[in-house]
């Protein structure tokens, strides 16, 4: 099993556990992607803790990986033309408090058994999962879930790269559930299931063969 990065700048939530090296999931600082070898990952996380700017002058890494057959996970609240295959991330006009969740779609696994209430609250607090949205995702996407506006908040994109790019609106979707007594618990988990089982359909060669729904 290959490893998947969880990249970030280093400040201490974005450093990962030794619960997280059990999963298989290494801390890749964003400043040493240039001397990284990423073709030996099955996946990236790019989390909401990011130097922009950054990315933007290394985005030819970022694209060069994807289209060697890399899989990558944006979280990110996007708001440069790093990765110009992802559109930029939107604030939603919604109230946090007001907002809700449409789980679409499954994919690979991503949010199979999964309650939309269970990522809507959290102890009774509703709004932790994506602040915004994305407008005008590639019309070949795949989009996963949704806001009560059809905004698409999580999208899957297999068409603009050799690779597959998972995108989330400004959602920490690994991390922030963790600890949750309930469905949401699964999706960390299943985020590095979907990576991983996409990295080996792409190492397959089956690049247009993916279980759409499982």
């Amino acid at each position: 099993m290959n490893k998947i990065a969880y990249m970030g700048i280093d400040i201490h939530f974005s450093r990962i556990s030794d619960l997280d090296h059990r999963k298989g999931l290494l801390f890749l600082h964003e400043y040493d992607l240039p001397y990284t070898d990423l073709s030996v990952l099955d996946g990236i996380i790019i989390t909401n803790h990011i130097d922009e700017y950054y990315l933007l002058e290394h985005e030819t890494i970022l694209l060069s990986y994807l289209e060697q057959g890399g899989v990558i996970f944006c979280l990110a609240e996007k708001s440069l033309p790093w990765l110009k295959q992802i559109p930029e991330w939107k604030r939603s006009p919604i109230p946090l408090k007001d907002r809700e969740l449409n789980i679409e779609s499954t994919d690979n696994g991503l949010f199979e058994g999964v309650r939309t209430a269970d990522l809507e609250y959290r102890k009774g607090v509703r709004g932790f999962f994506s602040r915004g949205y994305f407008d005008n995702v590639s019309s070949g996407s795949k989009v996963l879930i949704t806001d009560q506006s059809q905004k698409t908040i999580v999208y899957v994109d297999r068409e603009s790269t050799n690779g597959t790019i998972y995108a989330g609106a400004g959602t920490d979707m690994y991390r922030i559930y963790t600890y949750e007594e309930n469905t949401a618990n699964r999706v960390g988990l299943q985020m590095l299931e979907s990576i991983r089982k996409e990295a080996r359909r792409i190492k397959g060669g089956r690049t247009h063969e993916y279980c759409a729904d499982c």
